[in-house]
């Protein structure tokens, strides 16, 4: 039995070492234990008001004034120590703090219980995460930054104290209120989180207050309620209840929060909970653990108090046992009159309330209450949340989320083009946020249900059979563990048919512990536990699915034996673009946003564009999208984000180019070899030995354009005969715009105006007469079509399917941005057609102009081209092939250009941003391509930047150049350059 023991306490000895050898820190405040300030506030005080200081009361910023003027009452004539703030609005709770200060002589310290940031309390403020999905987390550093963010929040508020970190293990999965408040079921996890999440408060000026000691993590009963009891020994606690309490005391946490517990092993007083227990208070806490600081009671009005205890008297008992402050507190007038009768009985030392005081004082004085400063009421919302940290939100959910099914590695889905996809929003009444960004992914039919509609259940089954793989969000799962989190039985079946019947990848939306009542998870091919249901975990769950980013997360707690604690597969990210805040990708949002909207606002005060969209990514992810403004000038229809705009020579880099690469990777193509080696029918011509390579830099000799339409018109504005008709048919087929259709002959003649026009001297000419005829290499190569080649090959590859030539074959024309009313050739509005006069009469189709697209899915190969021909996973077009593509090629011969892109100015750096092009700030590396009706795109894989700018700047008239002269898209483009605030470059 004695060694028993002994090895009993060597155990003990080599796991408590580390926290004894450990440098040891004191809480913060004690510094100021004896400060002149601590010392004239002291002396100041009466018996009564030194008691009050030990007080704090509740507070809400939603009630009406009927409350306010009570509750300011009641503070004014007590003097209490302390206001907890629960729910309200900021600005009204702002008011209120102001006004307490200016009632009271010693300013009451301001608490809240913001274990997820102040957006635990007050209304529209953003939440982080949950405690439970932050356990997930491999990189405790993302805590500390938390820590650091919601102590900000804190300051900003006015607000000193946060009580948090919450440092209970949670391995009862019942529990009914700790549960998902906890890092966890390992202590070392636990207790490495709650550091971190208390040095980011404490090193960032505000108090933390750790809770619920001895720990609350094991119990079924909700101490709201009841008395929990804590029934494991004194060694189980040691080893992991009071794990992750030592190492916080150790670190120098500031407060300490008993729980309302009743725990037999340290105290077996029947039904006395910690909180009023000396043995757990003085003798463990203070004595054996050597805490220092505060220690503050959990709310005196909850069950597990005064189901056992008389108001008044639990306060005394309370104080008596080694508390120091004594929280929401219902009577604070009935409960100092108690404590001042047992001081003057002598059941209170003077002394013992004197030292408490000058605790509390000391802590006023480290949070700055000696000096006060009003709480800036304006602004004060969007302060709480600004951009940076929504962007840090996203940022620890992003790696928080857990993969637990992975078969035949599902995740990240793959093979875009071979996968028809359905997504279900379970649960759902709409359609939701995550299928919409699985749609920026993968166009596919979206779905909600109720399983517990038979009907309807039936009925979607049935039509799923038709796909390749089905994605479903689990939503509507409540957090606590009664009444099974909230699963209705049809949920089970439903599931089960659906994993049973489909390739599925599912994304439960809720508590870890709720996915062991749906045992048919288990056998989900792609299973992703997003902990919470919210905009951030909806949005990230599907980019995690598409490999936008990666999972990294681990589970907290046990889920069952397949899914054991810290489990969790990995996989891949940035294979695709991701979707988050401009501060994620290391840019200004205030900047941003502010200058690009400044530059929009010019453009269209001008009536430079009706209207127009600009899209942004940095490193991968997408960080502006935006649109403004209208179609047309009616300002019936305004521009949308799944609007499609023509391109025009914008087409040139994103088909003909894109498919002449996509060859050269293949090694069917060749920038040294000449025009004739590839199109027999201009061999013979003054063209057939020009080099691919100058053709492809516009300094071949080729003519700038042909205006082929002129030559349909006859003096007098009519048509020539037998070129066009109003009618289709066979003779007819090819539509040009609206009751207009050109002559299938016709064709031929404008490639032989092609092959007839002259040779110029070889020098830079921009000129669209290669970019006409090369799709026919790509033909003659593939021999099939060239626009499908490139369709098939590349841009479903992508996930791309809104990028395409004559949209109104698939699109309504509410979708499709007008360009010009053409008055001279084709007379009339053009809508859902070409805008270019060439690429119209070759039916829409052609390699120089043509091409329609969405900003996302466009956005989507200028992505490609940035990460030099990788998307997806996989290795698209050589990077070697886009290295050289994207370098200019003839500088000796003053000319810019790349092979088919557009590159900056050769001098760019000697000129002023007035005189730039693109931009001032754009590097020789950086590449891209304007268009005529108002488009742009430009990469600079230095900085990371991609650019899609759209407006059709032609609506009405061609005439109009403002977007040019104002230079609309170079100063967006140096405004992102400018936006730029982690440059290493």
């Amino acid at each position: 039995m004695q060694s028993r023991k002994i090895l009993l306490i060597l155990a003990l000895e080599i796991f408590i070492s580390p926290f004894i050898n450990a440098q040891k820190s004191d809480p913060p405040f004690l510094k100021y234990l004896n400060h002149p300030w601590v010392d004239s506030v002291l002396n100041s005080l009466t018996t009564e008001e030194r008691v009050a200081q030990l007080i704090w009361i509740a507070a809400f910023s939603n009630r009406d004034l009927g409350y306010d003027v009570d509750l300011s009452n009641q503070i004014e004539k007590t003097g209490i120590g302390g206001v907890i703030f629960f729910q309200g609005q900021a600005e009204k709770q702002a008011e209120m703090i102001n006004y307490f200060r200016q009632i009271s002589n010693v300013p009451p310290i301001i608490v809240t219980d913001g274990e997820w940031g102040l957006g635990m309390r007050l209304d529209g403020v953003e939440k982080f995460p949950y405690q439970m999905t932050l356990g997930a987390i491999q990189n405790d550093s993302l805590i500390y930054k938390m820590g650091k963010a919601v102590a900000a929040q804190f300051r900003r508020a006015g607000v000193q104290i946060n009580l948090a970190p919450v440092a209970d293990v949670n391995n009862n999965p019942g529990n009914p209120v700790i549960n998902f408040r906890s890092f966890g079921e390992d202590p070392e996890n636990a207790g490495k989180k709650a550091l971190m999440y208390m040095k980011g408060l404490q090193d960032n000026g505000i108090i933390s207050v750790a809770k619920h000691f001895p720990g609350h993590g094991d119990s079924e009963i909700d101490s709201h309620l009841d008395l929990p009891v804590i029934r494991h020994s004194r060694t189980r606690l040691d080893t992991v209840e009071l794990y992750p309490f030592r190492s916080l005391i150790n670190a120098g946490v500031t407060g300490i929060m008993p729980g309302h517990l009743s725990v037999p092993s340290i105290d077996s007083t029947l039904n006395l909970p910690a909180t009023l227990s000396y043995h757990v208070l003085t003798q463990l806490l203070k004595n054996e653990l050597s805490f220092k600081g505060l220690v503050i009671s959990d709310a005196m009005n909850m069950g597990g108090v005064t189901k056992y205890s008389v108001q008044g008297e639990s306060e005394v008992m309370a104080l008596k046992a080694g508390m120091d402050v004594l929280e929401y507190v219902t009577n604070p007038e009935k409960t100092i009159k108690t404590i001042i009768e047992k001081i003057n009985k002598g059941e209170i030392l003077p002394a013992t309330i004197n030292e408490k005081c000058r605790k509390v004082l000391a802590a006023k004085y480290w949070a700055g209450l000696n000096n006060c400063v009003p709480v800036a009421e304006d602004n004060l919302l969007d302060e709480l949340s600004p951009a940076k940290v929504k962007a840090q939100i996203r940022e620890l959910y992003a790696n928080a989320l857990t993969v637990l099914n992975n078969d035949l590695d599902i995740i990240p889905v793959r093979n875009l083009e071979k996968n028809k996809i359905a997504t279900i929003a379970i649960n759902g009444k709409e359609i939701s946020l995550f299928q919409q960004r699985i749609s920026n992914y993968q166009p596919a039919d979206n779905y909600f249900i109720d399983p517990a509609n038979s009907e309807a259940a039936t009925e979607l089954m049935s039509k799923l059979h038709d796909y390749d793989l089905v994605i479903a969000g689990i939503y509507g799962i409540d957090q606590q563990p009664d009444k099974d989190f909230g699963i209705k039985p049809e949920l089970n079946g439903f599931i089960e048919k659906l994993i049973y019947n489909n390739k599925t990848i599912i994304t439960w939306f809720g508590n870890p512990y709720a996915i062991d009542r749906i045992r048919s998870l288990r056998d989900a091919d792609g299973l992703v536990l997003a902990y919470q249901e919210n905009e951030f975990t909806e949005d990230l769950s599907a980019q995690l699915i598409f490999g936008g980013i990666g999972a990294s997360g681990s589970l907290p707690v046990t889920i069952n034996e397949v899914w054991p604690y810290n489990f969790g597969i990995k996989t891949p990210g940035k294979i695709r673009m991701q979707y988050g805040f401009p501060e994620n990708a290391g840019i200004s949002s205030k900047i941003l946003e502010e200058k690009i909207d400044s530059i929009i606002k010019i453009g269209l005060d001008a009536r430079a564009y009706p209207g127009c969209e600009v899209m942004v990514a940095r490193k991968g992810i997408v960080v502006f999208q935006k649109t403004y403004g209208f179609h047309t000038y009616e300002n019936r229809i305004s521009v949308q984000k799944d609007d499609l705009f023509d391109l025009a020579s914008v087409t040139k880099v994103s088909s003909t180019l894109a498919g002449l690469m996509l060859l050269d990777s293949e090694g069917k193509f060749s920038i040294n070899k000449k025009l004739g080696d590839y199109l027999p029918d201009f061999r013979k011509t003054n063209k057939g030995n020009l080099l691919m390579k100058d053709l492809l830099t516009h300094q071949a000799g080729l003519k700038d354009w042909i205006p082929f339409w002129r030559e349909t018109i006859k003096p007098d504005s009519s048509f020539k005969k037998k070129v066009f008709s109003h009618e289709y048919s066979e003779k007819y087929p090819l539509k040009v715009a609206n009751d207009l259709y050109i002559n299938k002959n016709y064709r031929k003649k404008i490639f032989n105006e092609i092959k007839k026009s002259p040779l110029g001297e070889k020098k830079y000419v921009y000129s669209d007469l290669t970019f006409i005829i090369a799709p026919g290499i790509i033909e003659n190569v593939t021999g099939g079509k060239w626009y499908d080649f490139v369709t098939n090959n590349i841009y479903h590859r992508l996930g791309a399917y809104d990028i395409c030539f004559n949209p109104y074959l698939k699109y309504p024309l509410q979708r499709i941005v007008p360009t010009e009313y053409d008055s001279l050739f084709r007379r009339q509005l053009l809508h859902g057609t070409v805008h270019d006069e060439g690429a119209a009469m070759l039916g829409g189709i052609s390699g120089h102009a043509g091409l329609f697209a969405t900003a996302n899915d466009l956005m989507k190969l200028m992505e490609l081209y940035r990460r030099m021909g990788e998307y997806g996973g996989e290795q698209i077009i050589g990077r070697d092939i886009l290295e050289e593509y994207t370098r200019t090629q003839f500088p000796e011969n003053n000319n810019r250009r790349g092979l088919g892109f557009d590159k900056p100015y050769l001098n760019n750096k000697e000129l002023s941003q007035a005189d730039a092009y693109p931009a001032k700030s754009a590097t020789p590396q950086s590449f891209g391509h304007t268009g005529y009706t108002g488009t742009m795109v430009w990469i600079d894989p230095v900085y990371e930047i991609t650019y899609v700018f759209f407006s059709n700047r032609v609506n009405p008239t061609r005439n109009n150049n403002l977007l040019s002269d104002l230079k609309i898209r170079s100063y967006i483009l140096q405004a992102i350059y400018d936006s730029i605030v982690d440059d290493s470059n």
